[in-house]
């Protein structure tokens, strides 16, 4: 069976559970600062276009971190088709083990395509 060299790690993107955008603390500050000018009305206007953009380049960047997670699946499960010519009398053992290594990768590869998908629409997990 061939060698792999690429192992993810479990957790290796730490959630942002309870995390406030920078356009969202900035427009509470504006609300909270109680002005009354027409400046409120421009500087909402300008918050709401950096949130449109920002919310376009999460969701470019969760789908591009998702693509490329299939991508490395579709790697992994061609190696697993290695499975069909190891028999039980392999003597090598590693072999086993490097199979066991490839089913995880799989198994992180997906969790990680996961969380990418649900970034993409701001979700957090």
């Amino acid at each position: 069976m061939a060698r792999h060299v690429r192992r993810m790690r479990p957790g290796i993107v730490p959630p942002l559970v309870g995390a406030t955008s920078l356009v969202e603390r900035l427009r509470r500050g504006i609300l909270e600062a109680q002005l009354e000018c027409a400046c409120v009305d421009a500087a909402n206007g300008v918050l709401d276009r950096i949130k449109s953009e920002n919310d376009l380049v999460r969701r470019a960047a969760g789908l591009a971190d998702a693509r490329r997670m299939r991508d490395a699946i579709v790697l992994v499960v061609a190696l697993l088709g290695e499975l069909d010519e190891l028999m039980p009398e392999e003597a090598d053992m590693s072999t086993f083990l490097e199979l066991a290594d490839l089913f995880e990768d799989v198994s992180g590869f997906a969790a990680f395509g996961a969380q990418s998908a649900r970034s993409a629409v701001g979700e957090r997990r």
